[in-house]
């Protein structure tokens, strides 16, 4: 009776643990970032310039930008401050925002959609972010995505 159990709890088991290791790690040579990439998404298609790219679902109802960029605004919390004023004058509803000096998440909503971007600081006065954007009606099969993607997105050590 325990090996019929153990072995049933095995199979519920299997398909999170080979979904799991379905994830792959992109890295941004320019910026020194690294961001894991969902399964069922495409491998970056990484910009002209290097400083990241776009990845979509095998559906096409979602996609993963990643990037890095050098900070316009004088520092990290005002740089966040103007991209999220960017997403507002966009038309987007800010559901959320919380920052910390080595980081910051914000999400909106704007029709049927759903965004959300993390932002981290890393050297040399850069950021790296990512910010990925599907159906509102997704919105419970990529929460567990959302907190993969913002524990994965690190920075290189400066030197």
């Amino acid at each position: 009776m325990k090996i019929v159990a153990f072995a049933a709890f095995l199979f519920v088991l299997a398909p999170g643990l080979s979904h799991a290791a379905d994830w792959h790690r992109y890295g941004n040579a320019r910026f020194q970032y690294w961001v894991d990439i969902p399964p069922g998404f495409s491998a970056i298609s990484e910009a002209d310039n290097g400083d990241g790219g776009v990845s979509r679902s095998s559906d096409g109802r979602a996609e993963l930008r990643v990037w890095g960029s050098y900070l316009l605004e004088d520092d990290f919390k005002n740089e966040v401050k103007g991209r999220v004023d960017l997403d507002v004058s966009d038309g987007w509803t800010i559901a959320y925002r919380k920052q910390g000096a080595t980081w910051a998440s914000w999400s909106g909503l704007k029709g049927d959609r759903v965004f959300y971007e993390r932002a981290v600081p890393i050297c040399d006065g850069a950021a790296a972010y990512f910010r990925i954007e599907y159906d509102k009606e997704q919105a419970k099969t990529f929460d567990p995505i959302v907190s993969r993607l913002v524990k994965s997105l690190k920075s290189g050590t400066c030197r």
